[in-house]
C-alpha cells in the first residue's frame, strides 16, 4: 500500500529562482526502509520537509495516505501519521527527564494519561534507553539523546517515521546506535522509515535507495542495484561501498564479477568462486 505519493512536485524557496525540487514522481510503500541519499544541496532535506507539510508544493502535489499536504484543515492528520527526526536532537529535547519529555507529544495530543504512560514505556524500550527514563537529557550522548528524541516522536504512534539526516552531528558509536534502531522499528514493528542520509553506508541496509542531485531523483532502486551504477555514483560525487568499488575495479581487469556483493561476505565468496573458475 502506497502511503505516501508525490506527483510532478516542484518547490521553489521564497526569494529564490532556483528550484529546489524540479518534478519530483515518487512513492512511499508501507513498512518498506527507504534511504535518499545526496550531497548537499540536492533536495533531499526539502524532500523529507515535504512529507509532514513542514513545506507543501510550489506545483503538484504530496499525499500521505490519501491525505493533500496542501490542505491545512487536515495538517494534524497528517502530522499524526509522520513524525520527524532531524539532525540535531538537542532542538528536539524540551524536558528535563527523558521519560517526560517522551511524554510531551502525546500530552499535546490530548492522549489519557494512563496511555501516555504505556507510550513512553513502550517507545523507551523501543529505542532501548529504558532504564535511562529517569535521566537528565542534556547528560546523554549524542547517540542516546537522538534515539530520545525517536522515542518522543514513536510515542505519538505515527505509522511513518522521516529522519533527516539524523546522524550528522554523532561520532561513528553514535550513528550506529540510531541506525540499528531504525532498522529495527521498521524490521520488527512494520513502521515505514524514510532515511535522509549523505553517507552511503547508512543506505546499505535499506530495502530501497532513492538518490538525489539538483533536486531530480537520478536512480531509484535495491542499494545492490543503485550502487552498482559505479559511474552514475562517481559523477554525482558520491561514494560507493568498498566492496562495490573493488568488484568494479577487478572487472574491469577481465575478471567475471557480480557488482552487486554489497557485504564483505558476499563480496569475498563471489571472488572465491571465480577464483576457483579460472583455475
Amino acid at each position: 500500500m502506497t502511503v505516501i505519493e508525490f506527483q510532478q512536485v516542484h518547490f521553489t524557496y521564497p526569494g529564490e529562482e532556483k528550484e529546489s525540487l524540479r518534478g519530483i514522481d515518487l512513492t512511499i510503500e508501507s513498512g518498506s526502509f527507504v534511504a535518499v541519499l545526496g550531497h548537499n544541496g540536492s533536495g533531499k532535506s526539502t524532500l523529507a520537509k515535504h512529507m509532514n507539510a513542514i513545506l507543501t508544493p510550489t506545483e503538484g502535489h504530496v499525499l500521505v495516505h490519501g491525505i493533500d499536504t496542501a490542505d491545512e484543515s487536515r495538517l494534524l492528520d497528517i502530522r499524526r501519521k509522520v513524525g520527524m527526526v532531524f539532525q540535531n536532537p538537542d532542538n528536539q529535547i524540551v524536558a528535563n527527564v527523558v521519560e517526560d519529555d517522551v511524554a510531551f507529544a502525546p500530552e499535546n495530543l490530548g492522549v489519557p494519561p494512563e496511555e501516555i504512560r504505556q507510550r513512553v514505556d513502550a517507545a523507551l524500550k523501543q529505542v532501548g534507553m529504558f532504564e535511562f527514563r529517569q535521566h537528565a537529557p542534556h547528560l546523554l550522548s549524542g547517540g542516546q539523546k537522538q534515539r530520545v528524541a525517536i522515542a518522543g516522536v514513536i510515542a505519538m504512534q505515527p505509522d511513518i517515521i522521516v529522519l533527516d539526516e539524523p546522524t550528522a552531528m554523532l561520532d561513528p558509536q553514535g550513528r550506529q546506535e540510531v541506525i540499528a534502531t531504525v532498522t529495527r522499528l521498521c524490521r520488527e514493528n512494520g513502521m515505514t522509515v524514510v532515511l535522509i542520509t549523505h553517507h552511503m553506508d547508512e543506505c546499505v541496509g535499506a530495502d530501497r535507495l532513492v538518490v538525489m542531485s539538483d533536486g531530480r531523483i537520478v536512480a531509484d532502486g535495491s542499494p545492490a542495484a543503485v550502487f552498482s551504477q559505479v559511474e552514475l555514483m562517481e559523477s554525482e560525487g558520491l561514494a560507493v561501498p568498498e566492496t562495490t568499488r573493488l568488484l568494479y575495479e577487478l572487472r574491469a581487469e577481465g575478471c567475471e564479477l557480480p557488482i552487486d556483493a554489497l557485504s564483505t561476505v558476499a563480496c569475498a565468496d563471489a571472488i572465491a568462486a571465480c577464483l576457483k573458475h579460472s583455475r
